[in-house]
């Protein structure tokens, strides 16, 4: 590769970068548990796979911590969080560093799927598939319940930051 090629790469990665701040993207967190190690971390890639079998992905970091437990567990949850989460959003983004992850919010258990009571939703889950790709693995699950608060003000992130909607 010269280095004009070198040059153009680059400019892809940042144009790449720059194109997907502004994406915006509901921000969840996903959960799991297992052999009594709960984990959990913030997430903004979350998509809808199929309505039938219901199931959605994930996408979670393969250096992480919660990537070993989330790829042994049975399942998951995803918690769509509501627009007054950011505390929350913000201490699982940095899991590492927290040590007592679960003891901000109103966290309860569901079949050995931490969620949180008051999110704006929550998906349980059955992991169905793994693919490695990249930096990630992508997980698939099928969705075997869901709670729905009964306003609608997902928390929203984009541009390197946290979004108001108003519906």
């Amino acid at each position: 590769m010269n280095i004009s090629q070198k040059i153009d790469q680059l400019d892809l990665k940042d144009t790449f970068r720059n194109a997907m701040r502004r994406m915006a993207a509901s921000v969840s967190i996903v959960t799991a548990e297992y052999d009594g190690r709960k984990a959990g971390a913030t997430v903004s890639s979350v998509t809808s796979v199929s309505f039938d079998p219901m199931s959605l992905l994930v996408c979670i970091h393969n250096q992480s911590l919660f990537h070993d437990i989330i790829r042994q567990a049975e399942g998951f949850c995803i918690n769509l969080l509501r627009a007054d989460q950011q505390e929350l959003s913000d201490k699982f983004s940095r899991p590492a560093s927290e040590k007592n992850l679960f003891s901000t919010g109103d966290w309860r258990d569901w079949a050995g799927r931490p969620f949180l009571k008051n999110a704006q939703a929550n998906f349980f889950l059955t992991r169905k598939a793994a693919f490695a790709f990249g930096s990630h693995t992508i997980f698939i699950g099928e969705v075997t319940e869901v709670i729905c608060a009964d306003c609608v003000a997902p928390l929203v992130y984009m541009d390197g930051g946290y979004v108001t909607t108003q519906k």
